[in-house]
Order: C-alpha cells, then structure tokens, then sequence
C-alpha cells in the first residue's frame, strides 16, 4: 500500500510541476503611433555582426533632441531618399521578446506628412 501512495504522490507532484509550467501569460508587443523625423543628412553607426561602421539614416522622435542613426531598412514601408528631410508618422513597436541579435523597437510607416528637399 505504501508504495501505491508513493507513485501517487511522484505523480501528482509531476503533473504539478507541469502545470506550474504552462503560463498563460502571454507578453505581447506595445504599439504606438508616433511623429518620426528623418534627416536629409546620413550618418554612421556599428553594424552589430561585424562591428563595421556603416552609412545610415538619422532619425529623432517628435521631442528628443538628439538624433541617432538606423540602417536604411529600418523603418519597414519607407524608402530613404538621400538631400531630403522626412516627418513620418509610424507604428512604433516595442518587441517584448526580439531576438538576441535584434533591437527592440521596429517602425512601420504609416504615412508620410512631409517631404522637404535640403541643399
């Protein structure tokens, strides 16, 4: 009998243990919309798998004041035009889980408000 009682104590303590694992909660991405500018001037930044330096765009948030540069591809629907300076109204998502060697924010446009040739 004392056996029997063990099994069954293992057991429940398995399914327990199993249960304990699956979680319902699940994390999800945050999406935003947000103004975008895009500057007509490119700059550099350190491509992560080779640690070059590698020409970009540079883009700000509507109130921040400094600018940082992305690769062209970063703002999936936008096509970067060298000489012209873009406000850009995207989704800004935050990945809850991004890939290890992937940042954790995307954009995707939205639209473009304006389109302004600099000299």
């Amino acid at each position: 009998m004392e056996m029997k009682t063990a099994r069954i104590v293992i057991l429940f303590f398995a399914l327990l243990s199993f249960v304990a694992c699956d979680s319902n909660d699940e994390v999800i991405d945050k999406t935003e919309q947000i103004i975008l500018y895009v500057s007509a001037e490119t700059g550099t930044y350190q491509n992560v798998p080779d640690n070059n330096y590698v020409e970009g765009m540079r883009i700000k948030e509507k109130g921040e004041s400094q600018w940082i540069c992305v690769s062209f591809q970063e703002i999936s629907g936008f096509t970067f035009e060298n000489g012209y300076e873009y406000e850009l109204l995207v989704n800004k998502i935050i990945v809850a889980n991004p890939p290890q060697d992937a940042g954790n924010v995307k954009y995707e446009l939205i639209k473009v408000i304006s389109q302004t040739k600099k000299e």
